[in-house]
């Protein structure tokens, strides 16, 4: 029942969230991940108390209301809004992004949902057993032609030795909705090697990648708490494999 829990979830966060959408409300304290907090934000966050206090559930962590014990097994990993900025501005790029792991491990996430809170587009995937966008099986897309590779600004810029001629480049504020958009083959790559990004950003994403036939690499696997320490290289296995640190380790 794990998967329809989560779907769940985001469905409810989206219902508390729509009117907050555009509102241009921020407030003057943070949250528990240190980001500064908007409406749309505390929104999110009361409606994931709310849920979390509701019933039998496994420990919680949230950027938004940061650790929460459970009394089942296992961790949900939510990033409530990811594109909190696209959101509070009306910018129609920012999702709900809800996984669970098995342990404290990303190795052991076995299921995943994002929810675009605008189009209502939702993506989901139980480990083994592919992903899906709106009840339709998705794929990575097959590379061939110009790339299109979603990476934020970053020194060194990892693109620079990439042998392609030409590369259409792309940042649209959620990390999470991006790799969505590969697991549909929308988007080749996202590639963020700044080291800085939570686990709530990027677990449900990776498991969408992985399950819908993409490589995965990534800097650790160990959740610890919300410290930003990730980086990650995710997408269609030819630019993958090829600019993937190093160090980093294949899911």
């Amino acid at each position: 029942m794990i998967l329809e829990d989560l779907i769940d979830l985001s469905l409810r966060i989206k219902d508390r969230v729509t009117e907050y959408l555009g509102s241009d409300e921020e407030l003057d304290y943070a949250s528990e991940g240190g980001d500064l907090v908007r409406a749309v934000d505390e929104a999110a966050k009361l409606e994931v108390e709310r849920w979390a206090s509701a019933s039998r559930r496994p420990s919680i962590l949230s950027e938004e209301n940061g650790f929460i014990k459970g009394e089942d097994v296992g961790l949900i990993l939510i990033d409530p809004i990811d594109g909190s900025s696209n959101a509070d501005r009306g910018i129609p790029f920012s999702c709900i992004s809800i996984a669970y792991s098995l342990s404290n491990s990303i190795k052991d996430l076995s299921a995943s949902v994002i929810l675009n809170i605008f189009s209502g587009d939702l993506y989901y995937a139980e480990r083994g057993k592919g992903a899906y966008k709106n009840g339709c099986r998705i794929k990575v897309r097959s590379f061939r032609g110009t790339p299109v590779i979603y990476a934020p600004c970053q020194e060194p810029d990892p693109l620079v030795h990439l042998n392609s001629r030409q590369i259409a480049r792309r940042d649209y504020g959620s990390i999470a909705l991006g790799l969505a958009l590969i697991s549909e083959g929308k988007i080749d790559l996202l590639i963020d090697l700044k080291e800085d990004l939570r686990i709530v950003d990027i677990a449900a994403g990776l498991l969408l990648v992985k399950e819908a036939g993409g490589a995965v690499f990534i800097n650790k696997v160990e959740v610890n708490g919300l410290n930003r320490e990730f980086g990650l290289v995710a997408g269609v296995e030819e630019l993958s494999s090829n600019l993937a640190p190093g160090n980093y380790l294949k899911l």
